[in-house]
This record gives C-alpha cells, structure tokens and sequence, in this order.
C-alpha cells in the first residue's frame, strides 16, 4: 500500500513572495474559499433579480390598465341586433294591447276626415306633432294607368318613423285607393294596416299605382299615414292635377 506524501485536506496555504521583504503565508480553509466563490455570487444575483422584480412589479401596478378592443363574432352581432328587435316588437305589442283593450269611440267633430278609412282602435291624432311631411310630387300618366310619386320625409332626421301609407284618388270615376288590394275594402272601411308599410330616417321615395286612368278633367289625391301603432300622422289633400296633361 502506497503513502501519498501529500494528501487532500480541508485547508489550502498560499506564499507569496515579494522580495526584498520576506514571504507572507496565507492559509484559506476550502469551505471559505467555496462560499466566497460561489455562495456569494449566487446571493447578489437572487439580490438583484428580486430588487428587479420588485421594481418591475410597482410599476405594472402603477401603469394604466391598456384598453383593448372588443371582438365581437358575427353570430354575437347578430344575437345582439336580434335582441333589439325583439324588445321593439314587445314595447309594439304592449302598446297595441293597450290600445285593443280600449272600446272604440263614436265619431266627433274633433275628428279628423278619414274618409273611407275604418278609425283605429285607440287611435291618437299625432297631426300636431309632424312627425313626416310629404314633398316632390309628380304625376306620371300613361295609358292604361297612373302613378302619384312623391317623398316621405322625416320631421326629425336619423329619427327612424314606421308606419302605413294609403293614397286616394279623387276624380270623376269615383274613389279608388293604393294599395289596390285596399278597393276591395271600401265598402266596409279600409284598415290603416292594409297601407304600404314603409320606414323613414330621411328621405323615403312612395309610387303609388292606380291601374285605372280617371275620367274627367282634373284629379286630386289624399294621402293618409298612420304610425304601426295605428296612431294618425299625416293627412295631406294634393293640388287638382289635369288628366292627360304631360
């Protein structure tokens, strides 16, 4: 069995010399030199990584929270527009069951002329509120028919108005209405919701058709619109307009 002469051991000396002064002896114990090499390094930098995070943590804590733009699917817009509509047919609903829930009226002087039309149920007169006007009338004749054309238009603009439009022709033929399913109804009263639906923001363009030319020399026209609800809006009389003037 071999001796070593020199063996591992648990201290580490180091001489150095700087002549002319005599040599110094320095003796390190391994566990100092290992913790002054390694332990100490470890400690400063887990030192400075948490003085990081925590610098780092005070000011997301600080910083405002980003806005971010919402993402709404297809199928999550329509949801929703669906919804809408729904709510407005149920607010139409009730309104109109209030309205059947009440006994129709006798006719009063305070009524407004309706002609051959049937009143409503619960009908307002909204004529003081103008809600529409009408404008840009033009009557185009051919042979066999003529069309009154002209513009519904909204009081109060980007305000949506919904409703029922009827037209009368006055001539000498007699009365004759548009839409021309509403002739059918005359006898017995034309309802407001037998009109030509339409909605209005703006501008809405009307073409009312009557498949019958008039007899006599001048015609006149009656245009009533009435709200979905059933609430009367409008009533205008036209000018006499010249049967067979270009």
């Amino acid at each position: 069995m071999k001796d070593y002469i020199q063996k591992n051991g648990k201290d580490l000396s180091i001489v150095i010399y700087d002549a002319p002064l005599p040599p110094k002896y320095f003796k390190l114990t391994k566990r100092f030199i290992r913790t002054l090499f390694v332990i100490v390094p470890i400690f400063f930098v887990a030192l400075l990584f948490g003085l990081f995070m925590w610098g780092l943590g005070t000011r997301i804590k600080n910083s405002p929270v980003p806005s971010l733009p919402s993402i709404v699917s297809e199928s999550e817009s329509k949801i929703s527009a669906l919804e809408t509509e729904l709510k407005s047919i149920q607010q139409i609903n009730n309104e109109l069951s209030d309205k059947l829930s009440q006994m129709p009226s006798g006719s009063t002087s305070e009524d407004p002329y309706l002609m051959a039309i049937k009143k409503p149920y619960g009908m307002q007169n909204l004529l003081s509120d103008n809600k529409v006007a009408l404008g840009q009338f033009e009557l185009v004749q051919d042979a066999n028919k003529v069309n009154l054309k002209f513009q519904i238009i909204s009081s109060i603009p980007d305000t949506k108005v919904m409703g029922h439009v009827l037209v009368f022709m006055i001539s000498d033929s007699g009365l004759l209405a548009y839409p021309k399913e509403s002739n059918l109804l005359l006898a017995e009263g034309v309802k407001y919701s037998s009109g030509e639906p339409f909605a209005v923001s703006r501008l809405r363009p009307t073409n009312a058709e009557f498949i019958t030319r008039p007899t006599g020399d001048t015609v006149k026209f009656l245009i009533y619109i009435f709200s979905r609800e059933g609430d009367l809006l409008l009533i205008k009389e036209t000018e006499q307009f010249k049967v067979g003037a270009k």
